[in-house]
């Protein structure tokens, strides 16, 4: 096709508005995130059961509308910037939730078995960390290749000319899957390990151990109700 290569030898104004200098300024403007630590929220109720929520829906979403946009290019081109912003969204959400994780982890005092799966989930949560922001940076680029190699140069040539190759425009689109697929793994098995850190201790109380001692090291509070941590 006529507009897989594009002549960046001659000398073109760079525009810095374009989307793909945007997206990228704003993707570095959400580490800014990563330092805040939100610990509660309405009255004391910890921050973290809240904004897990963001990246659990967001990222499935993002990761699944990017392995379709690797399959439609034209996609990728109408709605990319949506996408990628959704991502930065969604990474910058990692960072807030880990954060008031760890805080939530500290107040907790947990041992035992329900200091184990959380330490496991704790880690599981870094790493999706890291694989969710290559996949975000990685879909910028991709974007930026889908749309230099269909004939619309930035002007910046160390852009332009090896973002223009269609062997660099395979290798994003295979790299960007494969991304989407550890992303997708990755923060199902962190949910799965948050989830049978709650949980794990009250059902293990509801069965009929007793209160004080908890099962598989989960404290209970006064009462016995099964609540790790106590109030």
């Amino acid at each position: 096709m006529s507009g897989e290569r594009i002549d960046t030898a001659g000398p073109r104004r760079v525009d810095w508005r374009r989307a793909e200098f945007v997206l990228t300024v704003l993707g570095f403007i959400g580490f800014l995130t990563l330092p805040i630590r939100i610990t509660t929220i309405y009255g004391g109720l910890p921050a973290h059961p809240l904004f897990v929520h963001v990246p659990v829906v967001l990222i499935p979403v993002s990761v699944v509308a990017a392995v379709v946009f690797v399959f439609r290019g034209d996609w990728m081109r109408r709605y990319g910037i949506a996408l990628s912003l959704v991502a930065i969204v969604a990474m910058s959400s990692i960072f807030l939730t880990m954060q008031a994780g760890a805080a939530l982890r500290a107040a907790l005092h947990l041992q035992g078995q329900a200091a184990k799966l959380i330490s496991e989930h704790s880690q599981a949560a870094h790493i999706l960390a890291i694989v969710y922001v290559v996949f975000t940076a990685v879909l910028i680029v991709t974007f930026a290749a889908q749309r230099i190699s269909a004939g619309m140069p930035t002007g910046l040539a160390l852009v332009d000319r090896p973002l223009s190759s269609v062997s660099m425009l395979l290798a994003l689109r295979v790299a960007l899957v494969a991304l989407s697929i550890g992303a997708g793994y990755m923060v199902f098995r962190t949910g799965d390990l948050g989830a049978k850190a709650v949980w794990e201790g009250r059902l293990q109380a509801a069965h009929g151990f007793p209160p004080g001692g908890g099962a598989g090291g989960f404290p209970q509070p006064p009462g016995g109700t099964g609540e790790p941590g106590g109030p």
